[in-house]
C-alpha cells in the first residue's frame, strides 16, 4: 500500500511535461505527422489542399496518441524506479525523417522523433543504489516505450476487428513502424539504451517486438502472434548467445 501511495505522489509531482518538453513534443508531432501523411495530399501526383489537410489532421491525432502512449510507459517505469523522465526532441532525427520522406516520396517513413533523459529523484530513491544512473535501469525504462506501443497496437487491432476503420488501420501501421525504428541501436533512440544496458536483453527484445508488431498487421489471432514472436525472440537470443556472447564471457584461452 505504501508503494502505491508513493507512486501516486510521484505521478502527481513529476509526471507533468515542462514547457521545454511540450515545445519539443509539438514540433515532433507536426514533423512526424507530415512525414506519415506525405502521400495523402491527393490521388497520385495530384495535390488537393482540402484532402491533404484532412489527412494531415488525422496523422496529427495518430502521432500524438502514439508518442504519448510510448512516453507514458517510460515515464511510469522511470518514476517507479526513482527517476524523472525528460522528453528530448531529436532534431537530427526529425531532419533525417524529412529528408527520407522527400527522397523516397513517402515510401520510407522514418519515425525517430525523440529520446529521453533521466533525472535522479534523490528524495524518493532508496535501495541498492542511490546515486548515479544505472545503465540497466535506463534500459528497462527505454524498453517500456516499445512495450506500451505494442500494447497500443494490440488494442487498436481489437478495436479494428469490431469497428473496421481506415484511420485505426493507419494508426496500427504507424505504431508498427514506430516500435521497430525506436529499437534501432542509434543514440538517443530506445534501442541504444537497451543495447548498452544489456546486449543479452537487446538480442531478445529486438526480434521479439519487431516480429510481434509485424504480425499484428497480418490477419492472425493475437495470442498466436505473441507466442510465435516470443519463440522467435528466444531462438534468436540463443543463437546470439551461442555464437557470440558465450565466447566473450569465456575470455581468451
Amino acid at each position: 500500500m505504501a508503494e502505491l501511495v508513493d507512486m501516486l505522489d510521484k505521478i502527481k509531482r513529476y509526471y507533468r511535461f515542462t514547457s521545454y518538453e511540450l515545445r519539443g513534443l509539438v514540433i515532433s508531432v507536426l514533423v512526424m505527422a507530415f512525414v506519415f501523411s506525405y502521400n495523402d495530399w491527393g490521388p497520385g501526383n495530384t495535390f488537393i489542399f482540402s484532402v491533404g489537410s484532412y489527412n494531415f489532421f488525422n496523422a496529427i491525432l495518430i502521432v500524438t496518441l502514439s508518442i504519448l502512449v510510448h512516453d507514458l510507459g517510460q515515464r511510469l517505469w522511470a518514476l517507479a524506479s526513482g527517476y524523472r523522465l525528460e522528453f528530448k526532441m531529436w532534431s537530427f532525427g526529425l531532419i533525417l525523417s524529412l529528408v527520407a520522406a522527400l527522397l523516397t516520396r513517402g515510401t520510407l517513413p522514418l519515425i525517430i522523433p525523440a529520446g529521453f533523459m533521466l533525472h535522479h529523484l534523490a528524495g524518493h530513491r532508496l535501495g541498492w543504489f542511490r546515486y548515479g544512473i544505472n545503465y540497466f535501469g535506463q534500459a528497462m525504462v527505454a524498453l517500456a516505450g516499445p512495450l506500451f506501443t505494442l500494447m497500443l497496437i494490440i488494442l487498436l487491432k481489437v478495436l479494428n476487428s469490431f469497428f473496421p476503420n481506415p484511420l485505426i488501420h493507419k494508426a496500427i501501421i504507424f505504431n508498427v513502424v514506430y516500435a521497430i525504428t525506436s529499437l534501432l541501436p542509434i543514440p538517443p533512440l530506445d534501442g541504444s539504451k537497451i543495447y548498452f544496458g544489456s546486449r543479452m536483453l537487446y538480442a531478445f527484445v529486438l526480434p521479439a517486438i519487431a516480429f510481434a508488431t509485424i504480425l499484428m498487421i497480418i490477419d492472425i489471432p493475437i495470442f498466436f502472434a505473441l507466442v510465435l514472436s516470443l519463440l522467435v525472440g528466444i531462438i534468436l537470443w540463443l543463437v546470439y548467445y551461442i555464437s557470440f556472447e558465450r565466447k566473450v564471457w569465456a575470455g581468451p584461452k
